[in-house]
């Protein structure tokens, strides 16, 4: 039987002396408690947000529980709140990317944005020593006391130009301009090191052109296990074209189809799931495949 967030709430409080402090209702308002994708067997992962009511405080941890007890906590730097601190950013192509991720009225965002099955934190946060601009992305590992910083960049006084998600080379990743260097990177997600790291052949000229769709993130959403059985039209309500897409490919993809467009090829490589085969034909689609593609693009079609 699933864990309800009211027993996950008793849970936190109940085997965490850290965090027991955090139960005064008096003092600390409970803002977020929910469920984190995580792959981790026998473990769950709860993204919890407590904020003082009188002063300006933010607490925000990721809480590994097993069973009734917590495993793990990682506190987590607190985010920006003020968006005068990030200029225009509201305006940039990098908030139309991950807007629909946003937490609260917190400039933190919540996704699996390297596609590996578990969700990150990618967040805004103020160094209280430097004053500089942090754009972070944080990652779990439950091997590991410690949370992880898989990505960080930063900016003083805020942001002239924000990172960008695109796709480059076939593969999917962050595009940054360093204001050391003056010029564009490219960093991917390296999930051996479990963080982005950059593409030293990457020419700045060229990234310079290169810009990620509004879209990038259009898979949202998307059980690609429900591709096993016939989908049903309550499967695919409410997806976007884009995202209607991403369905229609994933079936070819399951098999290993290799594609042509670089961002569903891009996409597809960062699922552990694909494995690309050059002798692909479509006589290895099943007639369930067959019609589930024929329902997606009826889908596509409204």
């Amino acid at each position: 039987m699933e864990t309800s967030i009211e027993e996950i709430e008793k849970i936190i409080y109940n085997s965490s002396k850290e965090i027991q402090f955090l139960s005064n209702r008096e003092i600390f308002e409970l803002k977020l408690l929910k469920k984190c994708r995580f792959l981790y067997f026998g473990y769950s992962l709860i993204l919890g947000i407590w904020i003082h009511k009188e002063l300006d405080e933010i607490f925000m941890y990721y809480i590994v529980i097993k069973g009734d007890r917590v495993e793990k906590k990682f506190g987590l730097a607190d985010p920006i709140t003020e968006l005068s601190l990030l200029m225009n950013f509201e305006k940039s192509f990098f908030f139309k990317q991950i807007s629909l991720f946003k937490i609260l009225d917190l400039y933190s965002f919540q996704y699996d944005f390297n596609h590996d099955g578990n969700d990150e934190i990618l967040s805004f946060t103020q160094s209280s020593i430097t004053g500089y601009i942090h754009c972070k992305i944080y990652v779990i590992d439950i091997y590991s006391d410690n949370i992880k910083i898989a990505f960080d960049v930063s900016s003083f006084p805020s942001f002239s130009i924000y990172p960008e998600f695109i796709n480059y080379n076939f593969r999917q990743g962050l595009k940054v301009y360093s204001t050391d260097s003056n010029e564009w990177q490219f960093y991917y997600y390296d999930r051996i090191q479990q963080k982005y790291v950059q593409d030293e052949n990457a020419s700045s000229e060229e990234l310079e052109q290169i810009h990620g769709s509004p879209d990038f993130f259009a898979e949202a959403g998307i059980d690609y296990a429900k591709l096993e059985r016939p989908l049903l039209p309550a499967d695919l309500e409410g997806f976007s074209k884009p995202a209607l897409r991403i369905w229609r490919n994933a079936v070819y993809a399951r098999h290993g189809r290799t594609f042509k467009s670089e961002d569903l090829q891009a996409l597809f490589n960062e699922y552990a799931w694909y494995k690309p085969d050059n002798e692909y034909t479509d006589d290895k689609l099943t007639d369930i495949d067959k019609a589930n593609i024929k329902l997606i693009q009826e889908f596509e079609k409204k």
